[in-house]
């Protein structure tokens, strides 16, 4: 019995030990490295970045580089976020000139979505920003430059390039009021509708467009202009052109109007607030989809005002 109770005894001993091991090299991994690092992901919605702490082995330029192109590579999805990189898209290499980080990926990377693009190459742009030495980074596919949706080349991203998606005050709301267009009876117009939102920070304020229409309007006389079970699959502003990716639910028109109309209060509703000047509009992705009376969807749309309503009209 004594000898039982020595062997236990031993046992637990070795397993508190290996216990406080684990957890004395956790927190000496952590105080050895002297700064901050993360990485990033996107969040199922595909909205925004976000970011988890990442503990280097090394804080060399070269040992960070390697490491954060191989953890790029293999990345897998954290929880409720997806990896960076879309499968198939690689980081191949990579080329440093003294504080520039040339990037190069596969073909595949020509293949991510207008939408999703902006948020990947923040991402990559935040991952290695945060290597020393490295002050700018540029991506290429293959031995191209990457080129932003007017075909010229984005160039040299630094620290300055894009605004923080993200910080300590995440859980903050903001008020607004957004002008949302919807229809009057005849479908044949547009009506403005003052809408006052309190919604979370880190909501782009298209996206809270766009679910504030999907909701349909509020005031007598207004009618809904998209179907109520669209879903916003993603929604982006780049180079001055608003990039909305709808579901099928959209193209099949589940209010009986004008499809003219249908588009511009989508439209309008985003142009009144966006910081861009026209919108592309796609199904599924696919922007070259066809609704309900044959109407393509291959254009940029601007603001229509001969649409809408004026009080004296009314």
């Amino acid at each position: 019995m004594k000898k039982l109770l020595s062997t236990v005894t031993a046992l637990l001993l070795v397993i508190s030990l290996l216990s406080g091991c684990s957890a004395e090299s956790q927190t000496e991994k952590a105080e050895s490295v002297s700064n901050q690092y993360y990485l990033y992901y996107i969040n199922k919605d595909e909205t925004k970045v976000v970011k988890v702490q990442y503990y280097p082995e090394q804080e060399s330029a070269e040992f960070m580089i390697q490491d954060f192109m191989g953890i790029l590579n293999s990345q897998e999805a954290n929880g409720e976020n997806q990896a960076l990189l879309p499968s198939g898209v690689q980081l191949v290499t990579y080329r440093l000139n003294e504080s520039l980080l040339e990037l190069e990926f596969n073909s595949d990377y020509s293949n991510i979505s207008r939408t999703r693009e902006i948020l990947v190459r923040a991402g990559v742009a935040r991952t290695f920003l945060q290597i020393p030495g490295v002050t700018g980074v540029k991506i290429f596919i293959g031995s191209q430059e990457l080129t932003d949706s007017k075909g010229q080349a984005v160039g040299v991203i630094d620290s300055n390039t894009f605004v923080e998606m993200w910080g300590s005050d995440k859980d903050a709301y903001r008020y607004d009021t957004f002008t949302l267009y919807f229809t009057d009876k005849s479908g044949e117009h547009l009506v403005a509708e003052q809408r006052n939102v309190y919604y979370k920070r880190i909501l782009p304020r298209e996206r809270v467009i766009l679910e504030q229409l999907a909701k349909g309007p509020m005031v007598k006389g207004h009618y809904p202009t998209i179907p109520q079970d669209t879903d916003i699959l993603g929604v982006e502003v780049s180079d001055n052109i608003c990039y909305v990716n709808f579901s099928s639910a959209f193209s099949d028109s589940g209010v009986d109007i004008p499809v003219n109309t249908m588009i511009y209060s989508v439209v309008n509703s985003l142009l009144d607030t966006s910081s861009a000047d026209k919108v592309q509009i796609s199904i599924e992705g696919n922007t070259e989809a066809t609704l309900s009376d044959g109407t393509s969807l291959y254009n940029l749309f601007n603001k229509n005002t001969d649409l809408i309503l004026t009080e004296d009209q009314g």
